[in-house]
């Protein structure tokens, strides 16, 4: 499992409301984006953040090569844009 912080730098979108997945980027400290899929307790996580909330999260590559929240983090909420 490979852990992640960066701040969110795109809205966070729903893609599937059954089963239910969201998707936003993330940007770390060397500007290197990473888009990332979130299933599990999306809708918390959807509450919590928002674009510009600094996060952690704890991801894991499937099969196609995307990255899937399993543990998040979020340290703010306050918009920093």
């Amino acid at each position: 499992m490979e852990t992640l912080t960066g701040v969110i730098t795109s809205d966070i979108k729903s893609i599937s409301y059954s089963p239910i997945l969201f998707y936003f980027r993330l940007t770390d400290r060397n500007d290197k984006n990473y888009n990332l899929l979130l299933h599990r307790h999306a809708l918390n996580f959807f509450l919590q953040a928002k674009m510009g909330s600094m996060v952690e999260v704890q991801v894991l590559k499937n099969k196609r090569g995307q990255y899937i929240v399993k543990k998040f983090n979020v340290f703010n909420s306050e918009v920093m844009f």
